[in-house]
């Protein structure tokens, strides 16, 4: 199991963001606190070109959940925005109770490696290749590849 207690990942911004302003947007919410230095992992960039990626750095945003609502509620008036939220592990649980109370503002949520069983109707769990770190980091190639895949089936739905 990963400590996403360790201190140096509560130092840094507590949200990064990357993308044209007015795309679709992908709301990561890292318990693991990755994109310690003021950009999203590098495994996430390309995916910027064509969507904005707003990071939110559980470890270093003590007050992450209303950060999330936040961020929610400043999508309420733009129509044109498509919200779709990723998040892992322990706080997968946390995060779908907050979504559910945004509907009309989320497409979907998608979780990798939950630590509780997805029953909601609008989220999707990642599947992944086995790994000995579990959960697997939201940076991971592997992570990239399932959200782009999901994303992109969403998209033709």
């Amino acid at each position: 199991m990963r400590d996403f207690d360790e201190p140096s990942r509560a130092t840094g911004p507590g949200v990064v963001a990357d993308g044209p302003a007015g795309a679709a947007t992908v709301l990561v919410i890292d318990p693991a606190g990755e994109a310690l230095h003021d950009e999203i992992p590098a495994t996430w960039r390309p995916l910027s070109e064509t969507v904005r990626i707003v990071w939110l750095r559980v470890p270093a945003a003590p007050g992450w959940k209303s950060t999330v609502d936040t961020v929610l509620t400043r999508h309420r008036d733009d129509t044109r925005t498509v919200l779709d939220v990723v998040t892992s592990g322990p706080i997968a649980a946390d995060v779908l109770d907050l979504v559910a109370s945004h509907p009309d503002l989320v497409r979907s949520v998608l979780v990798v490696d939950p630590e509780v069983p997805v029953e909601a109707t609008f989220a999707q769990v990642i599947p992944h290749t086995a790994s000995a770190v579990s959960p697997l980091p939201l940076g991971h190639p592997d992570v990239v590849s399932g959200v782009v895949a999901a994303l992109d089936q969403r998209r033709t739905t």
